[in-house]
């Protein structure tokens, strides 16, 4: 009977511990740690699978195929669109590779070639639809001076070189002035120069394209007719004598209208896509830290 009362009392102690040990909060912890452990094991093991299966979609074959058509000038026979295709899979392993071994951490030419082919596909998504007539009209009229024909000028000069005159140059170009306010003939003086010594009706970006900033915008400022005192560009000091000058003009919609449509398209391209970058951005939180 006595060791019938303690087989009894050591089972129901045991049960009792039992019980206790399911209700024990760190026994819950250890088992749904064990649990999460295995969960995470299984999803591992099937996105390696997944990592591991390279799908070659018949829409990126035709788009391969089309790339490959544009390059070789001509379709590709079967044998060539499987070397198409074998080159994509070896292109594909050797990525998946890469990025599995973090070799595009951190790489600055990476970054920048995925933001790159990122923005492009903003830009893809980013359209513009046709303007109706009064619509467009009145972007035109904000607008104007965006298609205003610039002034032009016509233009002679003179060139005299530093490297030929030195610190005389000054003194020569002013003697040569003299000269022409005389009514000697200006191609008898001056230097030879690597680029032409007239020039007809060009705006004033392109007289600073060819000799600065400067020099272009001394010229604009001179009446025609008369030899300039001597002007520095960048390749030394020359005389100017303005032959012609073509005032700016208004532009008239309708016989840019399509030029009109295009601009104000391009401007809502570019609209919708900064809009879809700020939505993008917005999407993220952007800490910036600031050295202590």
């Amino acid at each position: 009977m006595v060791l019938a009362h303690l087989v009894c009392t050591d089972g129901l102690n045991g049960r009792e511990n039992g019980v206790k040990i399911f209700r024990d909060p760190i026994t819950h912890f250890v088992l749904i740690g064990l649990l999460l452990a295995g969960l995470n094991h299984f999803w591992n093991a099937w996105q390696g699978e997944q990592g591991r299966t390279i799908v070659v979609s018949a829409p990126e074959i035709e788009r391969l195929e089309k790339i490959w058509a544009g390059t070789a000038g001509r379709l590709p026979t079967g044998k060539d669109r499987q070397q198409i295709i074998d080159q994509y899979v070896q292109e594909e392993a050797l990525v998946r590779e890469a990025a599995r071994l973090g070799l595009g951490d951190g790489d600055t030419i990476i970054r920048r070639r995925l933001a790159q082919k990122m923005d492009f596909l903003v830009s893809d998504e980013a359209t513009a639809d046709n303007p109706k007539d009064a619509e467009l009209e009145r972007w035109f009229e904000t607008h104007r001076d965006r298609f205003a024909a610039p002034e032009m000028r016509s233009f002679t000069h003179v060139y005299f070189s530093p490297e030929r005159h030195g610190s005389q140059i000054e003194a020569i170009a002013g003697k040569a002035r003299a000269t022409l306010r005389e009514g000697a003939d200006w191609k008898s003086l001056g230097d030879p120069f690597i680029q032409k010594r007239s020039y007809a009706a060009v705006p004033e970006r392109e007289v600073a394209r060819l000799f600065g900033p400067e020099f272009a915008q001394d010229i604009f400022a001179l009446d025609a007719g008369t030899w300039s005192e001597p002007i520095g560009s960048a390749f030394g000091l020359h005389l100017v004598r303005i032959e012609k000058i073509d005032k700016a003009a208004q532009a008239r919609f309708a016989p840019i209208r399509a030029e009109v449509t295009a601009a104000w398209q391009e401007e809502q391209r570019a609209d919708a896509k900064r809009a879809a970058l700020d939505k993008l951005i917005g999407s993220y939180t952007v800490v910036v830290e600031t050295a202590e």
